[in-house]
């Protein structure tokens, strides 16, 4: 496979398994440190940046021509597909009109008499390669499917010349710290040759490409006036040395005297910053800037970036895709694996318009669902069309067998199913709970059964006294209190953040704005980082103040002797870690706090200064290092305590119940917390994020109960026969639902959110009908081929339930990223061919509705020609379409 000479279709991969993956587990390790300490690790800070002159041979030509992709390195067959058609002529129809299916071919026809010329340079939007970015996954998922597009092309006739390749990094560049972007598009220090790799060479070479990028971050001088601006923007945000970079392309002054960073100046700055931006731009970011029909926030890190660069927030509501008449700009990015188009001027709309923003990350990656649409700012065209995204996603999702190959979630699911039924059944602990709640309910070990007897005995607890009853009220006190010891410590950490600009007209704004007065009277130590040391001491007496006075009030609650039930202990040792582990991060919260004020200013002496020469330690250390050693030392205090107070229990019997407490833990509160917080990030309105969390609480009780009703009441003939019909009835509702009779052509916005109800419903009925049918019967002796029971149980609902999930969520506009990871479809991958003139530039969006197998067979393939858009300069002539380079 390694051997792109002899390039085997046969074993391209499919797109990368999102649901628990072997690639993702893999990963997760880079992930982590980076989504913890990426703030911390910039590599920009050693990039020598300079601006690109980019090549241009047909000097003569009227035009200039390249291409745009964006989120590759994915499936292979997608990316293989992308990669022919970067590096071919394409042709079009000459005139104008709607879009049909086979609107673009490969070789020109007597209809398709439209050249479009393969692009003088291809540039790449950022995430190259999933789920991390290193030289192997782009090795095998973008360097070999290119390779192979370039062999085929020379087995079919063509020549393909080498051109220059660019890009950016975007978060999964980034997860591997750029390295592998670096090896991908940094010049390398030998001669680009452009041939396979080999172990000795690192570079990642591909055939008809060069590398010749100094950084992460690009300034290209294209022809007629045009510009690209490649912006290394994590998140949205920019640091100073990048800035100076862009800056100093048009106010070089502006940089040498450093007047771009004087606070003082910042107004004049701005207007001479805009005065002198280019006037004809097209800027790339690693994170789009309008998406799912959601206006940007205001005050949002990409706005600040935008305007730190003199450039018009015009994505935002207040200017609703207005411009400056004496500019022309594209705002493009990928980051969402579908297309969107906002504003610009489509084939057949005389407007003159001089922006447009839009999202392209369609090279090659898993598709992210069009039909996902708050509605707030309109979708001038998407691809696939709405229509098209429900029924794909719907029937995908609604495939179990889509999920359980997504991923090792199935497995996930068995192990949750297999804990709790143990849980419920054998250890004494756990079981008494149950049978607390459910007279009646006493499930018998099978006489022969030697190892889960012996296990039973060493679970084994006395559960005599006052610790027989798990919701004894004492207790349940103790856990009242725990729990709102730790929302004061949330409260705290909200409080040592500055304040938020928030739209107060939104439900969400609303939330925010009370939240900001509750958190007021305790401090926000961000706000007077540039205070004078008097009211800089005071917010962090006001800082330290509470925490030590709720953890003291709370120890005197816990002062009394008896023990509790073990699972409400294990509970208890459960919420005290939590409480520890919110302690530390208030700390650290603290401590970034303190770097950014340390860089501002020296505070005054706290005593004498003949003290602190004494003791050779300097005033800050004294009295600034409380909270931050302070809350260090209390978190490790609280959490030996916890253990001490509540771990009176063996160590097999405590192991046990807090594994057991944390996977329910888990599986409910965190399920509900991902949906509000995660899935529901679209949301303006709270409404929408708790219907959610509705619904992701439906999914968590399902997930956890129909499995160990089923090894509890179930045969095995029983169990086999409701997974069956269960499962069967998923397929047909997913048939169902994307019927063309229900589905209307254009599908509207309203249309989708009462197939949701539709759908939430019938998942309602067929999730009660499913426990009924599971507790039908009597118990059953539990054994080991019970415990298998579960197991199998649990994997194969943990597919049906999390289908049906998605599938509602996305129906009501939640859980876009994780649908599209689920169903991981290689259908409706796109690119952008662009053309530059004097006056215009005009983007031929090309589409690939099912990729092709394999170019060296295929006769006569085609494409579709999904959107052709064009922004014009000056209040150019519409008259003065594209026209084609011949």
């Amino acid at each position: 496979m390694n051997d792109t000479g002899n390039c085997n279709k046969s074993k391209f991969k499919p797109p990368v398994k999102w649901l628990l993956g072997r690639e993702l587990l893999a990963g997760l390790k880079l992930i982590a440190a980076y989504t913890f300490m990426g703030d911390k690790q910039d590599p920009k800070d050693w990039m020598k940046a300079a601006v690109i002159q980019v090549p241009h041979k047909d000097l003569d030509q009227d035009a200039y021509w390249f291409d745009f992709i964006a989120d590759t390195g994915d499936g292979m067959r997608a990316v293989y597909n992308i990669g022919y058609l970067c590096m071919s002529d394409l042709w079009v129809a000459g005139s104008t009109g709607q879009c049909p299916e086979d609107a673009v071919a490969l070789s020109g026809d007597a209809i398709r008499t439209q050249r479009l010329p393969r692009g003088e340079f291809l540039f790449v939007g950022g995430d190259t390669a999933y789920h991390v970015a290193d030289t192997a996954s782009l090795m095998e998922r973008f360097q070999i499917p290119f390779n192979c597009a370039y062999d085929d092309l020379i087995k079919n006739g063509q020549t393909v010349g080498r051109r220059p390749i660019y890009g950016i990094p975007a978060n999964h560049d980034y997860y591997d710290a750029l390295d592998g972007f670096n090896r991908q598009f940094r010049e390398p220090v030998s001669l680009d040759t452009g041939t396979a790799n080999d172990e000795k060479d690192p570079q990642l070479g591909l055939k008809g490409f060069v590398r010749t990028q100094q950084a992460s971050y690009v300034d290209m001088q294209l022809p007629f006036g045009w510009r690209l601006w490649g912006l290394d923007s994590q998140d949205g945000k920019m640091d100073k040395r990048q800035q100076a970079f862009f800056v100093s392309g048009f106010c070089k002054k502006l940089v040498e005297t450093g007047e771009l960073f004087d606070s003082s100046r910042q107004d004049a700055v701005q207007q001479e910053l805009q005065q002198h931006a280019p006037s004809k731009l097209i800027v790339v970011t690693p994170e789009p800037s309008t998406v799912f029909g959601k206006w940007a926030k205001p005050d949002g890190a990409l706005v600040n970036t935008f305007q730190r660069l003199g450039l018009e927030a015009s994505f935002i509501e207040s200017h609703a895709g207005k411009l400056d008449d004496a500019k022309c700009r594209l705002d493009i990015a990928g980051d969402t694996h579908h297309y969107e188009r906002y504003w610009g001027s489509g084939q057949n709309e005389a407007a003159s318009v001089n922006y447009a923003s839009v999202v392209a990350g369609g090279g090659g990656a898993f598709l992210h669902p069009s039909h996902t649409d708050v509605a707030e700012v309109t979708i001038n065209k998407y691809y696939p069309h709405r229509k098209d995204s429900h029924q794909l996603f719907t029937r995908a999702l609604l495939n179990p067998l889509t999920v359980w190959q997504g991923g090792y979630i199935w497995l996930f699911g068995g192990l949750v199913a297999l804990l709790s039924y143990f849980a419920v059944t054998i250890p004494q602990s756990t079981a008494s709970v149950f049978q607390q709640i459910f007279s009646g309910f006493h499930p018998a070990l099978a006489n022969n059964d030697g190892l889960l007897s012996r296990i039973q005995s060493a679970l084994h607890v006395d559960l005599s006294g006052a610790n027989a009853s798990f919701f004894d009220s004492g207790y349940c006190l103790h856990l009242i209190a725990i729990g709102l010891f730790a929302a004061l410590l949330l409260i705290m950490w909200r409080a040592a953040k500055p304040p938020e600009k928030t739209d107060e007209s939104t439900e969400s704004g609303k939330l925010q704005q009370f939240m900001a007065k509750v958190t007021a009277p305790v401090v926000s130590l961000e706000v007077n980082l540039k205070a004078d040391a008097d009211a800089w001491r005071k917010s962090i007496v006001l800082f330290m103040v509470p925490v030590p006075a709720g953890m003291l009030l709370l120890m005197l609650l816990m002062m009394n002797h008896d023990q509790p039930h073990p699972l409400m202990a294990g509970l208890l040792m459960v919420m005290s870690g939590v409480a520890a582990v919110l302690l530390l991060c208030l700390s650290r919260r603290y401590r970034d706090i303190l770097n950014q004020r340390n860089k501002i200013h020296r505070e005054t002496p706290v005593f004498p200064a003949e003290f602190y020469e004494k003791i050779r330690i300097s005033p800050e250390m004294v009295f600034e290092a409380l909270p931050f050693w302070g809350y260090g030392l209390l978190s490790i205090a609280y959490l030996i305590f916890g253990m001490l107070r509540y771990g009176a229990y063996s160590t097999s019997v405590m192991t046990f119940n807090l594994l057991i407490i944390i996977v329910w833990l888990f599986m409910t509160a965190g399920l509900i917390a991902v949906a509000y917080f995660w899935g529901g990030q679209l949301f303006s309105k709270v409404a929408g994020k708790i219907r959610l969390a509705l619904i992701a609480a439906w999914c968590s009780f399902l997930l956890l109960t129909v499995p160990v009703c089923l090894a509890l009441y179930a045969n095995w003939m029983h169990l086999l026969i409701v997974a069956a019909a269960v499962a069967a009835v998923t397929l047909l509702a997913g048939r169902i639902f994307t019927l063309d009779r229900l589905v209307k052509k254009d599908f509207p916005l309203s249309d989708q959110t009462k197939l949701g109800y539709c759908l939430l419903a019938v998942w309602s009925v067929v999730g009660i009908f499913t426990l009924i049918a599971a507790t039908q019967g009597a118990l059953i002796e539990t054994g080991g081929w019970r415990l298998l029971a579960a197991f199998l149980a649990g994997a194969i609902f943990s597919c049906i339930w999390l289908g049906w999930y998605f599938a509602v969520a996305l129906a009501f506009n939640g859980h876009n990223n994780e649908a599209g990871g689920g169903s991981r479809s290689e259908r409706y991958r796109h690119m952008i061919r662009f053309k530059l003139t004097q006056d215009s530039l005009t983007g031929y969006v090309i589409g690939i509705d099912q990729p092709v197998e394999d170019f060296t067979r295929e006769k006569s393939p085609v494409f579709r020609l999904v959107d052709v858009f064009t922004i014009r300069c000056n209040g150019g002539n519409p008259g003065n379409d594209a026209g084609a380079a011949n």
